[in-house]
Parts: C-alpha cells; structure tokens; sequence
C-alpha cells in the first residue's frame, strides 16, 4: 500500500520489501529492506531499476526513517512520523537528477478484528521543480481468512491526481512471509494509466545486537 500505516517492525528485526509494478508503457522492480535498531525508530534504504518505452531505464533511490510515538493496540490509535528522501536518476543523461524531501504522519486506526484503517498527511519538496505540495491518503485492511486480507486505498498529491489501489495480502508463513497483489489507476483517467503490482514482504525474528 502506498498509504503507510502506524506501526514500525519489531525491535532488532529487520524486513524485506520488494515489488514488481507493471502499466501500459513501464516495468518497476522495487526492493526497501528496512530494520528497528530501537529507540521505536525503523531505517529503510532502497530503491529501484525502472524501464519505460521511449525513455530507457531510470533509477530511484530512498531513504527514510519512520518514528513511531504511539503503537496500534486493539483499543489505541497508533501514530507515527516518517521523514525521508528521493533521488531520481532520469532515463535522459543531460538532465540533472530529481530529489525531492518528504514528511509523512500515518496514523492507524484499529476497528477490531484485525481490521484497520489508516491515514496518512504529508508534504513534498520537489527540488527540480521548486515546489511544495501537500499529500495525503486513505487506506483500509480486512482480513477475508486467517491468512488472506482484503486491502485499498485512495491517495494523492495536490495538483498531481487522485490514485487508488485494490487488492489482496497473503500469508505463506504467518508473521514471517507475505506475498500480495494490486490493480490501481489514477481516476478519471484512461486505461492505459493503470497498473498491476506483486509483492513479497520477508520479516525477520529479533536478532540485531
């Protein structure tokens, strides 16, 4: 999901988030490994190889760290703060790379029975472009069976569209390995824009000194 939720990985643990992103023109291959060295802090450095018809291949490359204040409990709205950065490497070698700074506050509410919805406000820096904008999204989780959960969201960033996203999570291994799959598309626009994503999410047991 595009839109984060509260929670951090566990303390000493580490995990592994990578995806594939298909649509009309473009193929993403995206990987963020991510850990929790305490302090409620979790670090993610990643990126991705992105090819798209008529451009070539371009780079992305992230940065964050997500500080979480108040856990999800099954009565506790939990809320987090997320700071990072983006560096883009474009396709066309005359052109400088893009960087752009971002601020995310997810907060995550739990409605019981492993059902969540989350929220997240934000803001950009568009370096290249010299322009800030808000972001925002909206996001909810149910689970369908003990392993497979139902997932959406709408989101967006001003002047740049609305998107929402559909789709399911499952469990191979509970708490440990997760694979999932997602149509989007940016509303009102024409079918040529959406798109199709895989995922595998790996977690780890605590075991960082």
């Amino acid at each position: 999901m595009n839109t984060d939720d509260a929670n951090i990985v566990d303390d000493k643990a580490c995990q592994l988030e990578s995806w594939v992103k298909t649509t009309h023109t473009s193929l993403e291959r995206w990987a963020i490994p991510g850990c929790n060295l305490g302090g409620e802090v979790e670090w993610s450095v990643g990126g991705n190889a992105q090819t798209d018809d008529g451009l070539g291949k371009t780079q992305f490359w992230v940065a964050q760290a997500k500080k979480r204040w108040v856990p999800v409990g099954e009565d506790t709205v939990g809320i987090s703060t997320t700071l990072g950065a983006m560096v883009t490497r474009p396709a066309l070698g005359d052109r400088p790379e893009d960087k752009d700074y971002y601020l995310n506050v997810p907060v995550t509410v739990p409605l019981g029975q492993d059902r969540f919805v989350h929220f997240n406000a934000g803001w950009v820096n568009h370096q290249t472009l010299g322009v800030n904008r808000p972001t925002w999204g909206v996001g909810g989780e149910l689970p369908l069976t003990a392993k497979v959960i139902a997932i959406a969201e709408t989101y967006g960033e001003a002047a740049m569209g609305t998107r929402y996203q559909v789709g399911l999570r499952m469990w191979l291994v509970p708490q440990r390995v997760q694979i999932d799959t997602t149509y989007g598309n940016r509303i009102g626009q024409p079918e040529h824009e959406r798109w199709f994503t895989v995922g595998l999410r790996l977690l780890s047991p605590a075991f960082l000194p």
